[in-house]
């Protein structure tokens, strides 16, 4: 019972907890964004509310964000121009406090803000008297302003006001919610600031609009997709998602294979040791839970070959020659019977119709191929297994097959007895509501709605569902905005159970190979956006159903959330310390020149000569951490806020990729994905003017823009070690560079503390190349033993489970005759192993250290 009632206070508490961030309301928009950017909401659409000889009372709930706690909460302004405001203004020791502001005269309330948590605030105007009254989070203050008396009514505006002449461009960065207003004790307004209609929300008493521009309503985030991740390729990968843990697979060849973690937002990148890659094109990889393996394919030439995480080798050892007849074919696997379940797909200027079903896991079996000739033949046919039946939803095609003859979209679904391959159609429809559409290659069928969810092109990438009843479309999400024109186009939508989370890729692949591939997140079970959608107020129905519906909304996502972030709370505790390392070979389109099997030349140093460089001062260093050291030697590293860093650190990465940089698209789609154009550019300017500034103080750094790309120069006397390490990477490798360059990699890994998937894919590639440079340099018999030893440590660095680092390590103490620091280095590597790999390590401590057992 003890046990029972301190788990039950935890739920307590962790409600208690999340019931502090705000769950609805309107999302004022402030600096850094330009004043453009700023949001404003007048109330009554900016005309006056009649005040009818008595008091008016305004009541609000604030939500203080941290970014800009100063300016303007809200303005009221009377019939005869007379203002009355609440904001935030600076007091000691930066300290932030409210202050009322009647006419010109500031009134101050004694009450510090208190940031993140709502907190009530009322304005009460008495007209008759000529008194003002404010009360903000429990404190009260009260003062004449004999210029309302007599005033017969009022406007007022949230955020930046908009009306002529009251404008003001310092505005409090808050969330706001539940506006009342009431004439002496009567309640005439009530704005929930939930439910709304875009810029639009009407109250629930009148129906009168609150009117707004560069509106963000926080209910949005129930149907909004949240971008996750972001890479680039050179050549179209095939992607695969393990919906037990929400990992995400991707490659594009044999010899690597990228890992994606959800649930961490990080990136792995596996060296691939052996076997052959079955796929030879995109849409040729599938993870089958029921196996817990993850499964390449090829379907012309019928061949699987499954990756084997311990050995990291592709079991098949064919690999394939034929050209894919297969694009965009909708594949699913029959747990039934162990079978992929294969249909339709374009190949050579043809479309088909044809039921493919393999057995990958019975050796010999052949396949069975048959003509589904009541269906017409297509590609980007979404598709799901339920019960034994396969379901086919739309795609894109014609009767004949032919690219040429007309090709059109579809909007209907199937069902297929997998047993007897009979075919029913179940409805079919035309010109869907909204617009034209692709559908994602994947269904996801709620077994509790009797319903699927699919992923579609319509209106910048939506989540829609369906029934099998009736050919109705319901739109669940808000549009993710991505961008859908490209030579080769894939999506697909994945369903985690555990994670009670809906996921889509998008991948898009260019004529010259280039892809890239985007992820978006969203809970699970969705939310239509109909339920959100608040009619006007000719529709008769504002205000219905909110105050019945949205708690229970509320305390469902709330409830999600909950046990998502206990679920997460217990994996970083499992897994803290035990993350797989990344000894992989890099060669997508973030790829710099390596080692490869080039001949090093010797190299003949010992630590004290390790003086190239002076990182005292004038320096922005990668290696072993993040640090900015300016000319006087001073290290301003805390002046860098994580969107300045992530700046920082973006145009030194592509500049050290390509002396050209960055496109400004890619850069603003990197750091400001969550804004529109305009938005994004704006913040771009602020934080590159801010940036400048900055980097002055470390010495001659110039921040370049040219012909739409983005780059940083470092000028004679400053220094980054990243920077450095990749154009002696890139050198021809003399004595001298090699010198210097192992004096840079042994500083430490390169940013070890920063994990952000785009940034990912740069420390990968380093640690590949730093692991080939390192792992050579431990052969030369000619280095210091102690040189060595720091060599081995910098590698365990990279990965953990270098068998190089190990045996140089432990051989090196065991000479030197600590062979008790030798067994305890060997045993932590043992255990290491095991775990990461779920096999032990086959070599003995002697044979380790090179002596027989």
């Amino acid at each position: 019972m003890k046990k029972i009632h301190s788990t039950l206070l935890l739920l307590l508490i962790c409600t208690y907890s999340m019931a502090q961030f705000p769950e609805y309301g309107l999302h004022i928009q402030s600096y850094p964004l330009p004043t453009s950017g700023f949001t404003s909401m007048a109330l009554d659409d900016g005309k006056y509310i009649a005040t009818d000889g008595r008091n008016i009372t305004l009541g609000f709930s604030l939500w203080v964000r941290p970014d800009n706690v100063f300016g303007t909460v809200f303005r009221v302004i009377t019939d005869n121009n007379k203002n009355i405001d609440i904001m935030y203004s600076v007091g000691d020791a930066d300290k932030r406090f409210p202050i009322l502001v009647t006419g010109d005269a500031v009134h101050p309330i004694q009450k510090e803000v208190r940031r993140e948590a709502w907190v009530e605030a009322t304005l009460t105007l008495d007209f008759g008297q000529g008194k003002v009254t404010a009360r903000y989070d429990g404190t009260e203050v009260e003062v004449a302003f004999a210029g309302i008396k007599g005033a017969r009514g009022i406007r007022v505006a949230f955020g930046l006001c908009p009306f002529d002449g009251f404008q003001l461009t310092d505005v409090a960065s808050v969330d706001v919610r539940d506006i009342s207003v009431k004439r002496d004790a009567e309640e005439i307004r009530h704005w929930k600031m939930a439910r709304h209609n875009k810029d639009v929300c009407y109250d629930e008493i009148a129906h009168s609009p609150a009117t707004g521009k560069n509106t963000r309503w926080i209910i949005d985030q129930y149907v909004s997709w949240k971008k996750i991740h972001t890479q680039d390729f050179a050549s179209s990968p095939s992607v695969a998602f393990n919906p037990l843990d929400g990992t995400f697979y991707m490659a594009n060849d044999k010899r690597k294979l990228y890992v994606f973690h959800a649930d961490r937002r990080a990136t792995d990148t596996i060296r691939v040791k052996g076997g052959e890659f079955a796929a030879n094109f995109p849409n040729q990889l599938i993870y089958i839970p029921q196996c817990h393996q993850l499964l390449s394919y090829n379907l012309n030439e019928n061949l699987f070959s499954p990756f084997d995480p311990a050995t990291r080798s592709w079991e098949g050892p064919t690999a394939p020659v034929s050209e894919h007849d297969y694009w965009n074919n909708a594949i699913a696997f029959n747990p039934a019977d162990s079978s992929l379940v294969s249909f339709g797909g374009y190949g050579h200027y043809h479309y088909n119709n044809k039921l493919l079903i393999s057995y990958p896991y019975r050796p010999g079996a052949a396949r069975r191929e048959l003509t589904l000739s009541d269906i017409d033949p297509r590609y980007s046919c979404s598709s799901a297994i339920v019960d034994g039946t396969l379901y086919l939803f739309g795609g894109r095609g014609c009767p004949s097959g032919r690219q040429e003859l007309s090709p059109r979209n579809y909007y209907d679904l199937y069902a297929v007895n997998l047993l007897t391959q009979q075919v029913n159609k179940l409805w079919e429809t035309s010109n869907p509501v909204g617009g034209e559409f692709q559908p994602s290659e994947n269904m996801v069928w709620d077994a509790e709605k009797k319903c699927f969810y699919f992923f579609c092109t319509q209106q910048g990438g939506t989540l829609m569902k369906i029934d099998t009843q009736s050919p109705r479309f319901e739109v669940m999400s808000l549009p993710t905005n991505s961008r859908f024109e490209s030579q080769y186009l894939y999506s697909n939508l994945y369903y985690a159970p555990a994670r009670k989370k809906l996921y889509v890729a998008i991948h898009r692949a260019e004529v010259s190979g280039e892809a890239d591939l985007e992820i978006f997140e969203m809970n699970f079970p969705p939310i239509p956006i109909s339920s959100l959608n608040q009619p006007d107020a000719g529709a008769g129905e504002a205000g219905t159903g909110t105050g019945t519906r949205l708690p229970w909304i509320y305390a469902a996502c709330a409830l999600a959330l909950l046990v998502a972030g206990a679920a997460y709370s217990y994996y970083r505790r499992r897994t803290k310390g035990t993350r797989q390392a990344q000894p992989a070979a890099a060669d997508n389109a973030e790829t710099r020149p390596s080692a490869g099997g080039e001949e090093m030349p010797p190299i003949n140093v010992t630590e004290s000569t390790f003086s190239n460089y002076d990182f005292s001062r004038k320096c922005v260093c990668f290696l072993g951490g993040f640090r900015v050291i300016d000319r006087e030697g001073r290290d301003i590293t805390a002046a860098f806020t994580p969107t300045l860093a992530s700046l920082l650190i973006l145009l030194i990465l592509y500049t050290g990729r390509d002396p050209k940089g960055i496109a400004g698209h890619k850069l603003l789609q990197l750091l400001w994905y969550d804004k529109s154009d305009e938005s994004a550019k704006n913040n771009r300017n602020v934080y590159v003017s801010k940036l400048r500034g900055i980097l002055e103080k470390v010495g001659d750094i110039k921040i370049l823009n040219l012909n739409g790309y983005w780059s940083i120069r470092f000028e004679e006397g400053t220094l980054c070690d990243y920077l450095e390490a990749i154009r002696l990477d890139a050198a021809n490798r003399s004595t001298r560079d090699l010198e210097r360059l192992l004096e840079l990699l042994l500083r430490g890994m390169m940013l070890p503390n920063i994990e952000t998937d785009w940034i990912d894919v740069f420390k990968n590639n380093f640690s590949n190349d730093t692991i080939d440079v390192l792992c050579r340099l431990l052969e030369q018999d000619d280095l210091p033993e102690t040189l060595k030893l720091r060599i081995a440590d910098t590698l365990f660095q990279h990965d953990y489970i270098n068998e190089d680092a190990l045996r140089a390590k432990c051989r090196i103490l065991a000479r030197q005759g600590k062979k008790g620091l030798a067994k305890n280095c060997y045993d932590t590597f043992r255990k290491e192993y095991a775990t990461s790999l779920g096999v032990g390590y086959k070599y003995s401590f002697m044979e380790v250290i090179g002596k027989e057992e």
